[in-house]
């Protein structure tokens, strides 16, 4: 029996400093056939040089590659954009900057037994923080009601159902969770698997750096932002990030990390 064809795609804006080792990491998996979109939103640096550079790269590994630069209206209008050319059966967002966890990714996640009428096929997270990296499991189907299971670059989704039902873009920061949300309110199949895909960077990302904005735009999608109880779960988490972010600003720096990497350790050891 062949393999399907999978599709990852890249999201790119002015990402010279890290695009070639999203790049890299591509090309390094060994799973085929295999096709690499890459959307860039017209950047000003040297991003595309490095892409067209590290092009020639794929077409000798087997790995068919499109490159498209034009102006978007954000992320999800350009992961959109991705999926209208992507070929495969599977696609997957890989972002500039974040990483598959080793070469056999892709390989060891279609390795498993997919059932046909699955739609989302999701394993575990490394997260870079500024202290080390924290692992994060993903979370059973059943949690998608409350949050998303894994980010969306640990998932792979049927592409037509991604064709029928893209990213809404009326969400700047969680389109991704009304996608895999209303996914499994229509009674679609997930599937979950104990395997590592994707080192995301969560200093640095639009969700990392709006985690408020991101949980009332959750709250607008589960259709609880005007309930009296998640208004003041709210109040309490702006609380709770002021605070936070004020104490922050007390600690000099290198302290805070250690303080940060011991805490992580300890949770780690429970």
């Amino acid at each position: 029996m062949s393999k399907e064809l999978i599709t990852v795609v890249t999201v790119c804006f002015n990402a010279g400093q890290t695009i070639a080792k999203t790049m890299q990491s591509v090309l390094n998996q060994t799973y085929r056939p295999l096709e690499y979109i890459l959307v860039d939103g017209k950047s000003t640096d040297n991003t595309l040089n490095i892409i067209y550079e590290l092009e020639p790269l794929f077409q000798e590994k087997g790995i068919a590659v499109r490159i498209v630069s034009e102006k978007d209206k954000g992320i999800f209008d350009a992961m959109n954009k991705g999926v209208k050319l992507a070929n495969g059966r599977w696609v997957n967002f890989m972002n500039a900057g974040d990483v598959f966890c080793n070469k056999d990714v892709i390989t060891r996640l279609f390795s498993f037994d997919i059932d046909s009428d699955t739609k989302l096929v999701y394993g575990d997270t490394l997260r870079k923080k500024v202290y080390g990296i924290v692992p994060a499991k993903g979370n059973i189907p059943e949690t998608i009601l409350q949050l998303m299971p894994a980010c969306h670059q640990s998932m792979f989704a049927d592409t037509e159902e991604m064709r029928k039902y893209p990213f809404d873009l009326s969400y700047r920061l969680a389109a991704d969770y009304h996608f895999v949300y209303n996914l499994y309110k229509r009674g679609k199949k997930l599937q979950y698997f104990p395997i590592d895909i994707a080192l995301f960077d969560a200093t640095e990302g639009a969700t990392s750096t709006n985690k408020l904005e991101v949980k009332r735009e959750c709250a607008r999608i589960r259709g609880v932002e005007h309930t009296l109880k998640w208004r003041l779960y709210f109040l309490n988490k702006v609380f709770s990030y002021f605070v936070k972010r004020m104490v922050d600003s007390l600690i000099p720096n290198t302290y805070l990390m250690k303080i940060k990497k011991k805490n992580r350790e300890r949770l780690q050891k429970r």
